[in-house]
């Protein structure tokens, strides 16, 4: 999160373009890009594959190593993240389910 600017995901083009206005996902949040800002601070209208970028317009910070998607509507990018959002808690639950110490009952 950066003052001014909100939530900031830098992101390495791995498959196609990233375009200025494109729908994204990147972890479990979503949203437009409002801007594409390249490694030496420009903004750019588009980034090719390997090409390190700046996206602002999430609409929160996503987490170091989340999966960065372009999908085609809102519509699917909500579906996306609530899939995302529901299988971490899951996996947050689990982890926590089998930290806890076993019950003794008892004699």
């Amino acid at each position: 999160l950066e003052r001014g600017r909100g939530p900031v995901a830098t992101v390495l083009v791995q498959r196609g373009t990233l375009r200025h206005g494109d729908l994204v996902v990147a972890g479990s949040e979503w949203g437009r890009v409002r801007a594409l800002v390249n490694d030496r601070g420009e903004t750019v209208q588009q980034a090719l594959p390997a090409e390190p970028v700046e996206v602002l317009g999430l609409s929160g910070a996503p987490e170091a190593g989340d999966e960065f998607v372009v999908v085609d509507s809102e519509a699917r990018a909500r579906e996306v993240t609530e899939y995302r959002s529901r299988k971490r808690r899951e996996s947050r639950q689990a982890r926590a389910a089998s930290n806890r110490p076993l019950q003794s009952h008892g004699s």
